[in-house]
């Protein structure tokens, strides 16, 4: 059986209504298994993770980092960063920060 691909916020969002979750780190996690992680990352320490969910996607430590071309490094500013940022979607950019905003507040 082939899985129902969601195509906008709005059904996202009547999705999730039907959905219980504990916090909004929890939701977060169900909305990356709903429609995918985002392409907008944090890195640290060589570890690219999800900018919306937390989850680690690749590292840069053995070069096993797939998707790493395509993505948006949260606090870069660079030529690569802001090409790659034109081509995300809704899907990258719903509940994830800006990642050229001067505001952002890295945690540790």
């Amino acid at each position: 059986m082939k899985k129902k691909q969601i195509k906008n916020k709005k059904e996202l969002l009547q999705i999730l209504k039907k959905v219980p979750y504990e916090d909004e780190d929890h939701k977060k996690r169900i909305i990356c298994s709903l429609i995918g992680h985002s392409n907008i990352c944090d890195i640290c320490f060589g570890y690219r993770s999800c900018g919306r969910c937390g989850e680690t996607l690749g590292d840069n430590l053995c070069s096993i980092d797939p998707g790493r071309e395509n993505s948006v490094i949260i606090g870069h500013n660079c030529k690569i960063c802001r090409a790659n940022y034109k081509k995300c979607s809704w899907k990258d950019k719903y509940l994830v920060p800006n990642p050229f905003s001067k505001k952002i507040k890295k945690e540790g």
